[in-house]
């Protein structure tokens, strides 16, 4: 039990005043010695043995009374599962609106029923409440009942993941800006894969529906492999994922062009020839039969379609030489002098620091003369790893130069880092790396990711097409250096380069520096927002310790016993109320019977 105004427990002493009271006024009757009446003396004794009785009644009626208001003033509270009323709380509401919320069960969208649960919730609440909402968004909302009802009311389905593990998190840090006792609510369709593990800080109470989801499939990968595409076309594919086990007809539609269509097996994924295609960039979109789900029916992809590159290398250069025949051989290179392949050329060209350091010094005056804007340094003094990439993983590094900007603070034009500092950079039609693309310089050559790097490099980054990422929404996506704004249709994002985008909303951004694209992201839903099958109460018990579950029937009136602490105060003033009217008739008798 806990008091909300523990200054009024000064009073109690109080409760001892009618004691003090009733002892004052304690008389003893005279006694009498004549024989006369001794009869009166024996009814007399009777009637004080029932005078003494209702007086020690009167005297605990009105301690109890005392004590009765003098507790009621301190606003006690106590822990209790179904209440009529709660004492000044701190409540997070959590309200599950991602895309699996969408989806449509007995004729309506789990997100209905979910935000009925919610409003009636927020009906609970008092004006002494601390109120906060958090949505997939991930944002911790606070406002008065009737404000996020409002809020509740206007919410639709959300295209972005909520991880309910991170949510409780969230909303367990909000709760310790606030001295009310709190509490934590999760009103979702509890999927299994929105959940992660957490560690409570606040009485959690989880609620959500007791009937089954629907069956789903969607598209949950789109992969137009290598690129860029040829004009000639090229081939992609569209993977299907979900609860449900038929095969699903899935389309395959790029810009005009007419769709192609394959029955793709639950689980699989089916391959598509598309083209031939005008250079330039294309949308690239996945589409399946509608069913219950409808956010995860279609997948969208960027394709850039324009003709390879043609380059020379030199054969002496072991593996080098051997990544370009390879990608000569799979139709990705040509033999031609459009790009100089390891060495600095008159046009287009990846560069790779010299075996002799000797050289070095002549390599940068020719970069100067070519205006290039960064140039070889000194030799690194120890090995590092690359830092992960959309282009390449993080390998080793052990031997490499240093690359320096021409001008300080020109940071621009780095496409991959290597312990924190630049390791492949481009400026112009020049590319820069720090390491030979050796064995003795990097493990690089000996992964599978070498020859796609080298077929990005002479096909992409030479072209300064630097960056094609895929997200989800909300997801943090880091764009080139040399990126100035991202761009979806009509609407415009102002970018730093080298900082994180977090696209709002599904779709083909593309990413700009000036008014060059030079790459581009496609964003979907999270595929795992496809697996509708919820988690069973066990296992959230186990992810959150000491949650409570329950259906969506129950959550508002347990919404607030789980919050915070059942206010007393209104108990104790009904006894004390009863006490008052047994001390009126108490008394009242007692002057009668004296």
């Amino acid at each position: 039990m806990g008091f909300l105004a523990p200054w009024a427990l000064l009073a109690l002493p109080l409760a001892g005043l009618p004691l003090l009271l009733h002892l004052l006024q304690r008389r003893d009757p005279p006694t009498v010695a004549f024989p006369a009446v001794r009869y009166l003396v024996q009814v007399t004794q009777e009637h004080n043995r029932r005078l003494k009785l209702r007086h020690w009644l009167l005297l605990l009626v009105r301690t109890l009374l005392v004590l009765a208001l003098v507790l009621a003033a301190a606003r006690p509270s106590a822990p209790l599962a179904e209440a009529p009323s709660h004492g000044p709380s701190a409540l997070v509401l959590i309200l599950d609106n991602s895309p699996s919320s969408t989806a449509v069960a007995a004729g309506t969208t789990r997100l209905v029923e979910l935000k009925a649960a919610a409003r009636r919730i927020l009906e609970r609440a008092t004006p002494a409440d601390a109120l906060w909402l958090l949505a997939a968004d991930g944002v911790a909302r606070r406002g008065t009942a009737p404000e996020l009802t409002r809020l509740v009311d206007s919410l639709e389905g959300s295209s972005r993941r909520l991880d309910l593990g991170q949510a409780i998190v969230l909303a367990g840090e909000v709760l310790r800006t606030d001295d009310r006792p709190g509490g934590i609510v999760v009103v979702s369709d509890l999927q299994a894969t929105a959940l992660s593990a957490a560690t409570p800080t606040a009485p959690l109470l989880v609620a959500g529906p007791t009937d089954e989801p629907p069956p789903n499939q969607g598209v949950v990968a789109v992969d137009p492999g290598a690129q860029p595409w040829t004009p000639e076309g090229g081939k992609a594919s569209a993977g299907i994922a979900g609860d449900a086990t038929a095969p699903a007809p899935v389309s395959m539609l790029v810009g005009n062009r007419p769709a192609r269509q394959a029955l793709v097996p639950a689980g699989g994924s089916g391959s598509f020839t598309l083209g031939p295609l005008v250079p330039g960039w294309h949308e690239l979109v996945a589409s399946k039969t509608p069913d219950e789900l409808r956010a995860d029916d279609d997948r969208v992809a960027l394709v850039r379609v324009a003709p390879v590159a043609s380059a020379l290398w030199d054969p002496a250069d072991r593996y080098l030489a051997a990544a370009a025949e390879v990608l000569v051989a799979a139709g990705r290179l040509r033999r031609g002098a459009e790009l100089a392949l390891g060495t600095l050329g008159n046009g287009a060209s990846v560069v790779l620091p010299p075996e002799d350091p000797a050289q070095l010094g002549a390599l940068n005056r020719a970069l100067e003369r070519r205006g290039v804007a960064w140039r070889f340094g000194a030799p690194a003094p120890s090995a590092v790893m690359t830092d992960s990439s959309a282009l390449l993983p993080r390998v080793a590094v052990r031997r490499r130069f240093l690359l320096e900007p021409m001008r300080a603070g020109q940071d621009a034009g780095v496409v991959a880092r290597a312990g924190g500092q630049p390791w492949i950079v481009r400026d112009g039609a020049v590319v820069l790396v720090g390491s030979r693309l050796d064995a003795a310089w990097t493990d690089l050559p000996l992964t599978a990711a070498f020859v796609p790097l080298v077929d990005a490099l002479v096909n992409r980054v030479a072209r300064g097409d630097l960056a094609l990422a895929v997200a989800a929404p909300g997801d943090p996506v880091a764009v080139p250096d040399l990126a100035t704004q991202v761009v979806r249709g009509t609407e415009r994002w102002p970018v730093e380069g080298g900082a994180t985008f977090r696209p709002p909303e599904r779709g083909a951004y593309f990413i700009l520096a000036g008014n060059d694209t030079i790459g581009g992201i496609s964003v979907n839903l999270d595929p795992r927002e496809s697996a509708l099958a919820p988690a069973e109460p066990s296992a959230l018990r186990a992810l959150w310790p000491g949650a409570r579950v329950v259906a969506l029937a129950a959550a508002p009136g347990a919404a607030f016993a789980g919050a915070g602490q059942a206010s007393l105060q209104a108990p104790l003033l009904w006894l004390a109320l009863l006490l008052g009217l047994t001390e009126v008739g108490l008394a009242s008798g007692r002057k009668q019977g004296a």
